[in-house]
């Protein structure tokens, strides 16, 4: 799945309203056995990718991946130009796959936010934002949020995750 962005500086935000609205929903309907990911950071802030995303941000996206697959995850390398950069946040990474009691924090945080009605739910810096799918554009980038809108209109036949009336928000 590729959602496109149709502009430049996307942070944290945008990236984790993504895996909340598209990425986490189809991989949890598709059930996988195994995560592998081809992990490049040029998207992370001050690399070449010309996004925002903290090394923070990294981590907070592959803790919601170990909830998948009984947290089998693979991750390997594949890119990130400036090296002070690609080090911070491939520690983040590294350290959060190596903690297997953030998944369990996680899954506890998920479960006490399923039960909230009719929110989206973006997960920051340890605390949680709720929003509702209405409001989705004063949380993120306006452009996030038409490129959210776009990928999940493009896929909605496909998968029934995103055939939700809230879906496109």
């Amino acid at each position: 799945m590729n959602v496109g962005w149709n502009s430049k500086g996307m942070g944290d935000s945008e990236y984790l309203q993504v895996w909340d609205k598209i990425l986490m929903p189809i991989a949890k309907e598709y059930q996988p056995e195994l995560i592998l990911v081809s992990a490049g950071f040029d998207a992370a802030q001050d690399d070449m990718g010309e996004c925002h995303v903290t090394p923070d941000g990294f981590a907070k996206l592959t803790r919601q991946l170990m909830t998948l697959a009984d947290g089998k995850v693979v991750c390997a390398l594949e890119g990130g130009y400036v090296r002070r950069v690609l080090c911070n946040c491939v520690e983040n990474v590294v350290k959060t796959l190596l903690d297997r009691n953030s998944v369990k924090r996680t899954a506890v945080m998920e479960e006490e936010l399923s039960n909230q009605d009719g929110s989206l739910l973006t997960r920051m810096a340890g605390a949680t934002v709720t929003t509702t799918t209405t409001d989705m554009e004063r949380v993120i980038n306006s452009s996030a949020a038409k490129s959210i809108r776009d990928t999940i209109s493009a896929h909605q036949k496909y998968w029934k995750c995103l055939q939700r009336d809230d879906a496109i928000g």
